[in-house]
């Protein structure tokens, strides 16, 4: 038995994470960010090379119950807020609007967190990096957006560009109702 447990302790800590199954995957980043060993700049590429799985196992899934089963096994929503904390935190702004869809729901506290992160300045197209963001938080509840704007507003820790950002979304938001108003057939 020892014997066994010491071959799985020597065999996890040589195989590298991309060879690792999405299960393993998922249990080495909740003990590293346990631990926390790692800055949150060496846990993001971790993050995203899990989420890249789940991707590709939704994308490639077509009802093979052997891949949804690997995308279910991922299932980052089921995990404490503390953890989901932490993966916001830790994981890139590109990320972010992937893994709101992947937790599915978020607390205002996770939300204002997302809506806190700044691309970086070599970003040529900074908005759409927020609309992705602000997209993925109102899918996952419509009244969350507002909710985490009040709560920022309240504490004072509104990014310079928030404001614009979020009234530009608010009127794209207008427009998508106005169309499907107007064509009811056509899907948004």
């Amino acid at each position: 038995m020892a014997k066994a447990n010491l071959f799985r302790k020597i065999w996890s800590e040589a195989l590298p994470f991309v060879a690792l199954t999405p299960e393993r995957k998922r249990a080495w980043l909740l003990r590293v960010l346990r631990k926390g060993r790692l800055t949150d700049q060496e846990i993001a590429p971790y993050i995203h090379l899990l989420i890249e799985e789940y991707q590709y196992d939704n994308i490639v899934g077509d009802g093979n119950s052997a891949v949804s089963s690997q995308a279910e096994i991922v299932d980052i929503g089921s995990l404490p807020h503390e953890i989901i904390r932490r993966f916001l935190e830790c994981a890139e702004i590109y990320d972010i609007p992937i893994l709101i869809n992947i937790i599915g729901h978020l607390t205002v506290d996770e939300a204002v967190l997302a809506l806190q992160k700044i691309p970086p300045l070599y970003e040529k197209r900074p908005l759409e990096v927020f609309d992705r963001i602000f997209q993925a938080i109102h899918d996952c509840d419509h009244t969350l957006l507002a909710r985490a704007r009040d709560k920022m507003l309240s504490l004072g820790t509104i990014p310079d560009h928030f404001i614009s950002v979020y009234e530009r979304f608010q009127e794209i938001l207008k427009d998508k109702e106005v169309l499907c108003a107007l064509f009811p057939q056509a899907e948004m």
